[in-house]
């Protein structure tokens, strides 16, 4: 594979971008596994509602309500050209049936968007990646 600042072979991985955010969150879980004890106990008495206005620990970031907001902004801010995501033929072949092009998915109804999702959770990359030997 060839990178886009220089002509020499180079390593690298689809979705490497967020590969790296990924150890990040998974490091924070390691290292803090019970950062989430204050948290649950104010929200058990319910009597602090500035507590959980933001993140007040690296643990607490990965709750949905602070992780998804930080995820969008990591996203919006990321200098590189593009992420590549990668389909399951059988994703390619929905696709094909239809005559929609991958780049514009936006023209899918309601309905063939909602197959389409199920199809590629199903059939998510990612997975053969988990099952397959060292």
């Amino acid at each position: 594979m060839n990178s886009n600042f220089n002509r020499d072979p180079s390593l690298g991985a689809y979705g490497g971008q967020i590969q790296q955010i990924y150890y990040v969150l998974e490091e924070i879980i390691k290292k803090y596994p019970h950062g989430l004890k204050m948290y649950m106990e104010k929200k058990i008495a319910n009597d602090d509602e500035d507590y959980f206005v933001r993140p007040n620990n690296p643990r607490e970031l990965l709750l949905t309500d602070h992780l998804l907001p930080f995820f969008m902004l990591y996203l919006k801010e990321m200098k590189n050209e593009c992420i590549e995501i990668m389909m399951h033929p059988a994703c390619t072949k929905f696709l094909k049936e239809r005559e929609i092009d991958y780049e514009a998915m936006d023209k899918l109804s309601d309905d063939d968007y909602m197959k389409f999702k199920e199809l590629f959770i199903k059939n998510k990359v990612s997975e053969a990646h988990k099952k397959s030997s060292k």
